[in-house]
């Protein structure tokens, strides 16, 4: 499945006047989504000093630093005379590299071939030398989506193999669920409190993110799937995505179910966390128009929240009635993307998100992103109607779609 160990190297040269934190930050960054197909992680610097003056940063977990001996700081000439005598795959941290100038380094190698500016790479060929974007957290709201892109595409792209074993998953889930009543999805929103006491027993329950955190009803539940899909929260180098894949691996460790997510970050999930790569399923978006007929199309339609672009889609595939619980949405009074339930969130590191991810967060106009999640939310439950399905919230909601 995966690719042999590669070295890689970093470009451009980082400045000598770069924040040490900012510094540390990318070798933690680099640690984590490049450790896990890295032979050697070389880093140029423009100016490389006998003590290089970096601090980790505090919200950097300590699962990040794994491959932190693969990390190898260079001069540029150092870097140059390297790309010219061995084969390296590049990693660019910035969208202003020119091609040229890529180029002009590992010019004495034939048939490079630059990514800069582009999401996908080339198709890989004998001899050529590699180039993949990593994503800036300074300047990229997407810099944790590329970086954990990483292993999927130094490791070929797109794997039929998994694909179709992922498929065939979802089939036996979908002869499981047609024992149950219906298919009930949970969300992490406040109103999930009112579903606590509830008796499930007789659905399949499919809940998502970081419910996994009260494993008391987690276990009340016993959910036969398991959804999250956002690189920046639950795949990334920081202490609350630590907490979530360690709470992932007790979760299935206890449990039957399967995790889902998109199968480029499966590449990556599957390699950081070998002990539960049997049980994790990938789906590739690239849907043109909304459907959950995963029979004829096994993809999924891009969208903004996990309950859009996985959970309803899953559920509505899965069975006739869906019942939604814990999907509060927006309220009046929030002031962020909305708010969750403190029995189902790690509140208190949510801001080593923030730190980690600055632009993810920077400018962001909160309440037009919530009537995006809302508009596409109305459109693909109208469309799950229109097929005959029966969608309808169990707890409150604020979505104009779950209104009754």
């Amino acid at each position: 499945m995966f690719s042999p160990e590669l070295r890689y190297m970093v470009w451009p040269p980082i400045a000598a006047d770069v924040e040490k934190y900012a510094l540390g930050r990318i070798v933690a960054m680099l640690c984590w989504f490049a450790g896990p197909t890295a032979q050697r992680l070389r880093i140029p610097l423009s100016l490389l000093e006998t003590s290089i003056d970096y601090v980790l940063p505090e919200y950097a977990s300590l699962a990040a630093l794994s491959d932190f001996h693969k990390i190898e700081f260079l001069d540029i000439s150092q870097a140059r005379d390297l790309l010219i005598r061995e084969r390296h795959t590049i990693i660019v941290l910035s969208r202003d590299v020119e091609p040229d100038e890529v180029l002009s380094v590992a010019h004495p190698l034939v048939g490079s071939q630059p990514l800069t500016k582009v999401k996908r790479p080339p198709a890989r060929t004998s001899g050529s030398t590699y180039y993949y974007y990593f994503g800036n957290p300074d300047g990229d709201v997407q810099d944790a989506y590329y970086a954990a892109c990483l292993t999927y595409w130094v490791s070929g792209g797109e794997d039929k193999a998994f694909l179709e074993a992922s498929r065939d998953d979802l089939v036996r889930q979908r002869f499981r669920a047609a024992a149950k009543s219906c298919i009930a999805l949970f969300g992490t929103g406040p109103s999930l409190s009112e579903a606590l006491n509830r008796d499930h027993g007789d659905s399949f329950n499919i809940i998502c993110n970081t419910i996994i955190k009260n494993r008391a009803f987690t276990e009340h539940l016993d959910p036969q799937i398991l959804v999250a899909s956002d690189a920046h929260f639950h795949f990334s180098y920081h202490r609350y995505s630590a907490r979530f894949l360690g709470d992932l691996v007790a979760f299935l460790h206890n449990s039957s179910a399967s995790f889902y997510t998109f199968d480029k970050f499966a590449a990556f999930l599957r390699r950081r966390v070998p002990e539960i790569a049997g049980r994790v399923f990938g789906i590739p978006a690239g849907r043109k128009t909304y459907g959950f007929d995963f029979d004829q199309e096994f993809r999924v339609f891009p969208g903004d929240s996990v309950l859009n672009m996985f959970l309803l889609p899953l559920g509505s595939y899965l069975g006739q009635e869906v019942v939604l619980n814990g999907f509060t949405g927006r309220a009046p009074s929030d002031s962020f993307f909305w708010s969750h339930s403190e029995l189902h969130q790690y509140s208190h590191l949510m801001e080593d998100v923030r730190q980690a991810h600055p632009a993810f967060f920077r400018n962001r106009d909160y309440g037009k992103y919530a009537n995006t999640v809302d508009d596409d939310l109305m459109v693909r439950v109208n469309a799950a109607l229109e097929a005959g399905k029966g969608i309808h919230s169990a707890t409150t909601s604020f979505y104009r779609a779950l209104q009754p």
